[in-house]
């Protein structure tokens, strides 16, 4: 059971500077944020509970940025990350730290619910489940990083637990005289490309004898978003800002044809070989 208080005493952290509080060594809860995950695999709820266990307990200075991938560090075997879907080139495959862009996104979203300045952020090319649309935030040894600045007069810190079932990301720092809500808006859709159907050369579906298909992928329409941020005070509205717009690629299906002969056919083809000699 994840237990969080409202207040953080300035002796529970380091020996920081904490700057006009009132009252003196209080930080508050600014805002946090949540992703499911139960239904993923084991790997890739390792490879999240990983992530979030690096970003947890990070404290920024005031003007201090913070940088996903400078804190997260390489998502590689040597280091403990696992196998599982990752989005490369607009399909889902299998790539080492599958999983961790749950993470970067859940601190986005907590991130821009708290008011912080984001520096950097990158869309995934697919819709992803966890999120609405124009609210994700990819990374990658690559090069993507999610980066954000401390523009408040104090200190913050980030919290993060993953417990298997949800991932949740808390901000703390000084008290927040307004409200920040997250809109998503569906602008378009994306048609997706006629369907394919692929011969099993490689044997990767030994089931599946000549003739017999199989569906490996269904498709699902591309996306055209926006997201806005809407700033409230006193419950109303003082504000609202187109943040982002994204384009999410379709997906086609793809049908996989199999190669396996059955023994029927290979008698009746031995058969036929026999009676030509």
């Amino acid at each position: 059971m994840l237990i969080i208080v409202s207040t953080i005493s300035i002796r529970q952290v380091w020996a920081m500077p904490f700057y006009n509080l009132k009252p003196a060594g209080e930080l508050v809860l600014r805002a946090r944020f949540y992703t499911t995950y139960s239904s993923s695999s084991d790997e890739r709820k390792h490879n999240i509970k990983k992530a979030s266990e690096s970003i947890n307990k990070t404290l920024l200075d005031v003007g201090e940025e913070f940088s996903f991938n400078h804190v997260v560090g390489e998502r590689t075997v040597a280091r403990g990350y696992k196998t599982a879907k990752i989005i490369v080139g607009g399909d889902f495959v299998d790539g080492i730290g599958g999983g961790v862009c749950q993470v970067s996104t859940t601190l986005y979203n907590a991130v821009l619910l708290a008011g912080l300045d984001v520096l950097e952020y990158h869309p995934h090319s697919l819709q992803v489940g966890y999120v609405a649309p124009s609210f994700d935030a990819m990374v990658s040894g690559g090069g993507a990083d999610l980066r954000f600045v401390n523009n408040t007069d104090n200190p913050i810190i980030v919290y993060s637990e993953a417990d298997g079932n949800r991932l949740l990301v808390s901000i703390y720092g000084q008290p927040m005289d307004y409200v920040i809500e997250r809109k998503s808006v569906i602008i378009g859709e994306i048609q997706p490309p006629e369907e394919m159907v692929v011969k099993d050369e490689k044997g990767e579906f030994p089931e599946l004898f000549e003739g017999e298909q199989k569906v490996v992928r269904y498709e699902k329409k591309g996306l055209l978003s926006e997201g806005y941020l809407i700033k409230k005070v006193n419950g109303k509205t003082v504000s609202e800002k187109r943040v982002r717009r994204d384009k999410y690629k379709p997906i086609g299906k793809l049908i996989v044809e199999g190669t396996i002969k059955r023994s029927e056919d290979l008698l009746d083809d031995w058969l036929g070989e026999v009676g030509k000699i």
